[in-house]
């Protein structure tokens, strides 16, 4: 009794799934729907992404759908330099349709002040000011001007056209006070001679020499009995001085050695304090009341108090 029920259960459950799968197939063929692309040309070569095409009358054309990038070169620019032909990215949809008309594009000359002036062309790297570039027109699209300490400047093409293809733009500079607030980097003036007398070297050397000192000391004992060794006639006397030579100059050797590390340690300290500075701006957790930012077109500088 119990198999059947569980083979009856089976049963069901695989009617389900299958039930599920032809349920769900024609939202995945409409899914995978391709899109078309019309397309008008003009006098010129057409590259849809990476195939030529040889159109002398419009055509539409079956694409796959996502992103794509037509590139257009007219005949009248072909003695040009590269930015005078067309590269025109775009996005379609599933099943989406498209129209691309080459006939109404023109070359736009676009000068800036000051020159230099990066240009981005539907978010991809045009080319910089002073310039001449194709572009389709009866599209809506800008180029979007931006150049380094100045304000961003939108240049709607259609509205533009109707005033000549000749495109000047004079560029804002960018509010000075946030440059101060955002870009200034800090620098902050140290005495060396702080360096000089910090704890960590005063220690070192002080250590240092006051081990050279009881170091000669204790060789200074040392010497005197031996002398004493040499001059006494018993033997006893004789050992027993022997003995407090071998240790003073034990003890003497000893603080000599300690005393040169200590040295040691000074001299390394102060060759990566003085020769071989720490990089500037290590140090973060300090803050700085000076900072001071320079470049090519603007400079900046703030004092805390």
């Amino acid at each position: 009794m119990l198999s059947m029920q569980n083979s009856s259960s089976a049963v069901r459950l695989t009617g389900f799934v299958i039930f599920l799968l032809f349920s769900i197939r024609p939202t995945l063929r409409a899914g995978e729907e391709s899109a078309w692309l019309t397309i008008i040309p003009d006098q010129g070569r057409i590259v849809l992404d990476s195939d030529t095409l040889q159109l002398g009358t419009p055509a539409e054309i079956e694409i796959s759908p996502g992103e794509h990038v037509l590139r257009f070169f007219p005949y009248h620019t072909a003695s040009y330099w590269a930015h005078r032909y067309l590269v025109y990215p775009f996005t379609i949809g599933s099943a989406g349709k498209r129209t691309i008309d080459l006939t109404r594009s023109d070359i736009f000359t676009i000068r800036t002040d000051p020159q230099s002036a990066k240009l981005y062309f539907r978010g991809r790297f045009l080319g910089r000011a002073p310039g001449d570039f194709l572009f389709l027109l009866g599209t809506g699209d800008s180029v979007v001007v931006t150049m380094e300490g100045y304000q961003d400047k939108i240049l709607h093409l259609d509205r533009l056209y109707d005033l000549g293809t000749e495109l000047f733009c004079s560029l804002e500079q960018a509010n000075a006070e946030e440059f101060v607030e955002d870009d200034l980097t800090a620098y902050s003036y140290s005495n060396p001679l702080r360096k000089l007398v910090s704890p960590d070297l005063i220690a070192s050397l002080g250590t240092g020499v006051a081990l050279l000192a009881i170091g000669s000391h204790y060789n200074q004992q040392a010497d005197r009995y031996y002398d004493q060794y040499l001059r006494l006639l018993g033997s006893r006397a004789r050992e027993e001085a022997y003995s407090k030579a071998r240790r003073n100059d034990r003890i003497s050797k000893a603080t000599f050695i300690a005393g040169d590390l200590a040295l040691g340690v000074f001299g390394y300290m102060l060759i990566r304090r003085f020769v071989f500075p720490a990089e500037k701006g290590a140090r973060k957790d300090k803050p700085s009341r000076l900072s001071v930012k320079v470049l090519p077109h603007r400079a900046g500088l703030a004092l805390k108090f």
